[in-house]
């Protein structure tokens, strides 16, 4: 199949790179043509490089992956779309923060009728698509109001090494904004399903993007508190520069042991000064003392609770938790939570 990839980031190259190597032809577009010539050339057979048009008007399916606030700028200078599958993969998340104009698949449909949209690959995390990750979770939601174009996005998703599942059609593709409950965050095709079903069924709290991780860290919260802290700390380095955590974060651990509570609590004056100067670790001084704060609240809620999985058992729903979270630990706001939450329930395992 002949593919154009709008967008040579990580989602774009990432993706394309995945169906390169299932055998389609795949040519590469951005605004800057550097980094879809570094594809190409990386490639070799059935890689390209062209204009956002030319990649277009050779293809037989469109996929979107640039910014949120890129994509109708994308698509205007693509051309013209007629009768080519179109997978939304944007999302609005721009530096870490929820953007607040949203385009509903509804309403790119409706600027561009011709095209025979999809949307698809933009709840994952590029962590997750990427190298040997990209078959945990192993599959894709996707949601569509052409029946037809289903069954070809469905070949591509498997192509990528995952498995599709489908959500419903055009008007659900709010299960899949930023901030909804399926965003990111791992749940098996049963689950899934399981809860589209509560939110198309009109359960409030099935809907609220909390409610879902923080049922399942509940039940499954592994019995070593050092999990719960390592989440927690993560969340809170994470504010602002999740990228460079992401980067750093093994060196980050071994900094503050593993994240053993006991031992960061009991973390000196000294030590503190020389993990402020230590290279491994992100040196933002408020950061690293409310994770040596943290700790010290981790072992008193342990004192009080017993363990991790009783305490947040012992809230009658998400958002009492949330609330119970921002209050005792530094540096952790409301996408703190939710980063803490997702994160914690992807790992239990459960």
């Amino acid at each position: 199949m002949k593919i154009a990839v709008l967008g040579a980031g990580r989602v774009g190259s990432t993706i394309g790179r995945l169906w390169h190597a299932a055998g389609h032809d795949v040519t590469f577009a951005a605004r800057h043509a550097t980094r879809p010539r570094a594809l190409a050339a990386e490639l070799g057979e059935r890689a390209h490089a062209a204009s956002v048009a030319g990649a277009v008007a050779g293809a037989e399916v469109v996929l979107v992956a640039v910014p949120g606030p890129a994509v109708t700028g994308a698509l205007q200078a693509a051309g013209p779309l007629d009768g080519r599958i179109v997978i939304d993969a944007a999302n609005w998340l721009v530096r870490g923060v929820f953007g607040q104009q949203q385009l509903s698949l509804r309403s790119l449909a409706d600027a561009f009728p011709r095209a025979r949209w999809v949307r698809a690959f933009n709840s994952l995390s590029v962590g997750v698509m990427a190298d040997d990750n990209h078959r945990e979770p192993p599959w894709v939601l996707f949601v569509s109001g052409d029946q037809e174009a289903k069954p070809a996005v469905a070949h591509l998703i498997r192509d990528a090494g995952f498995d599709p599942v489908d959500l419903g059609g055009i008007d659900d593709s709010q299960l899949q904004d930023p901030g909804s409950a399926l965003w990111t965050y791992t749940l098996t095709r049963d689950e899934a399903t399981a809860l589209v079903a509560r939110i198309k069924s009109g359960d409030a709290a099935a809907a609220d993007p909390l409610t879902a991780p923080f049922e399942k860290f509940r039940d499954h919260a592994p019995d070593d508190p050092a999990f719960f802290l390592e989440h927690l700390s993560r969340a809170v380095f994470e504010a602002g520069i999740w990228q460079v955590v992401q980067d750093k974060w093994d060196g980050i651990r071994e900094a503050f042991h593993g994240f053993d509570p006991a031992q960061v609590a009991a973390m000196t004056p000294a030590e503190i000064a020389a993990t402020e100067n230590d290279a491994r670790v992100i040196r933002n001084k408020a950061k690293i003392r409310a994770t040596v704060q943290n700790a010290r609240e981790v072992l008193a809620v342990l004192d009080s609770y017993g363990s991790i999985r009783a305490y947040l058992a012992s809230f009658p729903d998400a958002h009492a938790a949330s609330a119970d979270m921002r209050r005792r630990f530094k540096f952790l706001g409301d996408t703190g939570v939710w980063r803490l939450l997702i994160s914690a329930a992807r790992d239990t395992g459960g």
